[in-house]
């Protein structure tokens, strides 16, 4: 398994990561790419894992799944955005990851 980032430290993963360069869209529960952060946080026992679209709803959803607890948040950011609304996207999302997994980095 390979998921797109794992942000360590002190050689300790603290967050996990997965980029889909596809839109999500509202009518579709995005199942095979749950599962698969399910498995990369059960893999790395990490209690969260973050699935960020390439575009699609602008709040972030977040799903608990049953029995195991893990957290997995779904981000959006819009590809297509003029580069510096591109960076605020990336940069809030980053900081809500760093927040999630309790460091200021």
């Amino acid at each position: 398994m390979k998921p797109d980032m794992i942000w360590e430290r002190a050689g300790r993963p603290i967050a996990v990561i997965d980029a889909k360069y596809k839109r999500l869209r509202p009518a579709e529960y995005p199942h095979p790419d749950l599962y698969q952060m399910l498995a990369y946080c059960t893999a790395l026992g990490l209690p969260a894992g973050h699935l960020v679209y390439a575009k699609g709803e602008a709040a972030p959803t977040h799903h608990v799944i049953r029995r195991s607890g893990v957290r997995i948040t779904v981000w959006a950011v819009d590809l297509s955005s003029p580069v510096p609304e591109l960076l605020e996207q990336a940069n809030a999302v980053a900081s809500a990851i760093a927040a999630d997994a309790g460091t200021s980095e």
